[in-house]
């Protein structure tokens, strides 16, 4: 399938967008660890966010379609959200350990609701690193969600090395399709950071096919009509005459 003509897919300030999004989304994965809190990771990820829009538009300033910028950079958000779910998804499928692990303290994270994080420690009663933040049988978004108290057991699956917090069996379960999923945002970003980073319609008139600039006796003859239209340009002079 050849694309219009003057249309490229790819062009450099589209890729330069797309680098941005992209570099923001690997950063953003950092959320999917014990090194940032749950409960606090919302105000990192939008200045984050907010900070590759503003790189994508120091790229070329102003930028030639806005409007498609800022709808790839809304897209973008849910890219960071793959990358972090895709993250301890495929750590705790690596290298995940199921245990039986003991409620040993508990934490409100003072989000809007009530959200309790649960401090866990394994069989042998080491603390496991992270905290556990659904309890079995809740929802997000529920108001009557179960809670836990500490001397409860629960079955998690932990990471042995602590880069990632520890998980219900179900919560892995359900991130199973999500790098599938994070493949389709990416391809949606993309073609949208392709079509923002077009090269302006006067930008294309300057130019050949191949991205040259035109020769002064090439815009010349595409003014006047090629060779017939100097033909005609002369017998019209030679007739004032």
């Amino acid at each position: 399938m050849q694309p219009p003509r003057g249309l490229r897919w790819v062009n450099p300030l589209g890729t330069a967008y797309l680098a941005a999004f992209t570099v923001a989304g690997a950063v953003g994965a950092l959320a999917g660890t014990t090194w940032i809190r749950a409960d606090i990771v919302v105000l990192p990820g939008t200045l984050l966010w907010c900070g590759a829009l503003m790189g994508a538009v120091l790229v070329s300033a102003p930028p030639p379609r806005m409007g498609l910028l800022v709808m790839a950079w809304l897209v973008s958000a849910f890219l960071m959200f793959m990358a972090a779910t895709g993250l301890w998804s495929a750590v705790l499928a690596h290298r995940g350990e199921k245990v039986d692990a003991t409620v040993v303290a508990l934490r409100d994270g003072g989000e809007k609701g009530r959200h309790i994080y649960y401090t866990l420690a394994d069989p042998g009663g080491r603390r496991i690193p992270g905290e556990l933040g659904q309890w079995p049988g809740s929802s997000i978004g529920a108001s009557d969600n179960p809670e836990g108290s500490v001397g409860q057991r629960v079955t998690v699956v932990q990471d042995p090395e602590g880069l990632v917090d520890p998980r219900l069996p179900e919560e892995l379960t359900d991130s199973e399709g999500v790098w599938i999923l994070g493949m389709v945002v990416f391809v949606v970003v993309a073609v949208l950071c392709m079509l923002a980073g077009r090269p302006e319609a006067n930008h294309d008139a300057r130019t050949t096919p191949s991205g040259s600039p035109r020769r002064p006796a090439e815009r010349s003859a595409t003014k006047t009509g090629g060779p017939a239209g100097r033909k005609r340009a002369r017998r019209s002079k030679n007739q004032h005459r």
